[in-house]
């Protein structure tokens, strides 16, 4: 059943309910009012007739009984009789089926002693009248005025205001369920905006649909910009996605290029071994070198390839956390890397202490370095400091050389994966090292970044948290994804 269906059925029972609830109390109460209202026009309709008999005499009624006297058993009009000492009638405004009303003693006791008597008198099995007995006093003779009226009267009455109340609550329930069914056709309007959205995104997968903007605050404009805020996080996830699938297929692509050429080196080398046993041995021992070089190539690009695999998975490359002085790291990398012909210096002014894990900041300045002596010129030289107080990352460490330098517009890709610059700058390796380079920096909180010198040359400059801004406010668990 349609939400509007039931919602106008919810609002028809209820106001069903409440008006049936309406109508017995309603109904109850003006029984009472009109009860009441009974009793008081009895009791003056009573106490008129006993002032006139008080000043006359019963003999002021001689004569004046009515022609057709009224019959209590079907009308309704209230009518009086005069009792004397005994409680007899002596005079008579209606009958009861033909026969005179006969008044119960109680009744007539109770009105001497009291002064009046109301009461429900019981004239027959099937007729009841309700009666107002005041006595009545004239020169030496009393007696008894009595003003009646059927029962008929109040139910008569009571009767007419249920059917008035009945086909009021008829006219309000059809109201209601009218006003109820455009009421609620109207605030639902939305949703079936919102259904027909959704079936047409479905339909044609085209996420840039949206709701027309809602400027209320109630449920339903709560809804819709929580539907449009839902389609425009899926949105930016399915491009995310795609750009994810198109950097993973490029990531395939250049990986199975990169491991290409170790596999060709190492076949042919295979091959030539196995087809030529009678080989010259450093032949042979030749081959088996390049086999083992192209070996050890390919289990390199593959570690790297796994540990950047990691990386997106959310795994941090770091082990474990505390303070290192990347002065004295920095300082060994350039003892081991420097060669009589590619000098590696250091500049420094002190310590430099970070907070990160030693052998992921180790392999990090080891990349920066490889990559300067791999694709730069003349003597490479690592620099290190402090940055401002108010900065986020407090440390600093940038590795330049003196070769051709970025071309403009690379700095935005040398952090991408299988990456190669011009020809100018292109040589051996994978590509990868500067993407591991990213991924060490980014897992420690701190940013890395790619620029010239003005002299000529390449730039690279990592900047890291010390140990106590990052006690202060902690890495999250794993390293972003870009």
């Amino acid at each position: 059943m349609r939400i509007r269906v039931r919602l106008t059925l919810y609002a028809i029972t209820d106001a069903t309910a409440g008006m049936l609830l309406f109508g017995v109390v309603l109904s109850a109460l003006a029984r009472g009012g009109i009860a009441e209202d009974q009793d008081l026009a009895l009791g003056r309709m009573a106490d008129g007739l006993a002032r006139v008999i008080d000043s006359a005499g019963p003999a002021a009624l001689s004569g004046r009984e009515p022609l057709i006297p009224a019959d209590a058993a079907q009308d309704i009009e209230a009518f009086l009789l005069v009792l004397d000492a005994t409680g007899a009638t002596t005079w008579s405004g209606a009958l009861v089926l033909g026969a005179p009303i006969r008044i119960p003693a109680s009744v007539v006791v109770e009105a001497a002693d009291l002064g009046r008597s109301v009461a429900t008198v019981h004239l027959g099995d099937e007729v009841a009248v309700r009666v107002v007995a005041q006595p009545w006093a004239h020169a030496e003779s009393v007696g008894t005025v009595v003003a009646a009226q059927s029962m008929l009267a109040l139910d008569e009455q009571v009767r007419s205001l249920n059917g008035f109340l009945m086909v009021a609550g008829l006219v309000a329930i059809v109201a209601v369920g009218l006003v109820s069914w455009l009421v609620v056709g109207r605030a639902l309007r939305p949703l079936r905006t919102l259904s027909l959205t959704s079936d047409s995104i479905a339909r044609t997968g085209d996420l840039t649909q949206r709701l027309p903007a809602a400027t209320s605050r109630d449920e339903v404009g709560t809804l819709t910009r929580s539907f449009n805020g839902m389609l425009d996080r899926l949105a930016g996830s399915q491009h995310e996605l795609g750009e994810s699938l198109a950097l993973q297929r490029r990531m395939v692509a250049d990986a199975s290029h990169e491991l290409r050429t170790p596999l060709t080196t190492i076949r042919t080398n295979a091959d030539t071994l196995r087809a030529h046993p009678e080989a010259d041995p450093a032949e042979r021992q030749a081959a088996v070198a390049d086999i083992a070089d192209e070996a050890a190539r390919m289990s390199r690009l593959l570690d790297d390839l796994l540990l950047l695999a990691r990386t997106d998975a959310g795994q941090r490359p770091i082990t474990e956390w505390r303070p290192v002085d990347l002065a004295i790291v920095a300082s060994d990398v350039a003892r081991k890397a420097t060669t009589p012909d590619r000098p590696v210096t250091l500049v420094r002014s002190g310590p430099l202490v970070v907070a990160g894990d030693p052998d992921a900041l180790t392999r990090l300045i080891w990349i920066l370095v490889e990559n300067a002596l791999r694709h730069g010129a003349g003597e490479v030289t690592i620099t290190s400091g402090h940055l401002a107080a108010d900065e986020p990352q407090r440390a600093w460490l940038s590795v330049s050389d003196h070769g051709p330098g970025f071309a403009p517009g690379d700095d935005a890709h040398v952090f991408e994966r299988f990456w190669r610059a011009d020809r100018s700058r292109s040589g051996p390796g994978s590509g990868l090292g500067l993407a591991i380079a990213w991924s060490i920096v980014d897992a420690h909180g701190g940013t890395i970044t790619a620029t010239n010198r003005d002299g000529g040359g390449a730039v690279l400059t990592a900047r890291l948290p010390d140990p106590a801004s990052v006690s202060a406010q902690p890495l999250s668990a794993s390293s972003s994804a870009r």
